[in-house]
């Protein structure tokens, strides 16, 4: 994986650590909450490495324009 696109990426994981506040989860609810964010992160990386697949490291973080 390039520098850029992991420097990227983990900026991304970081971001939705935070926003989700997932310290603050229960152990009850983590499991949920680990499926959830797993599957977050592979829409994640999967949009950030077709973007720079086709030349666009612009559209790393488009959801939107891959959906």
């Amino acid at each position: 994986m390039p520098r850029a696109l992991r420097a990227v990426v983990e900026g991304f994981n970081g971001r939705v650590k935070s926003r989700l506040a997932y310290e603050r989860l229960t152990w009850q609810g983590l499991e949920n909450a680990g499926i959830h964010v797993s599957v977050i992160l592979m829409v994640a990386y999967a949009v950030c490495i077709a973007a720079y697949g086709i030349g666009k490291p612009e559209l790393r973080q488009s959801i939107a324009y891959f959906a």
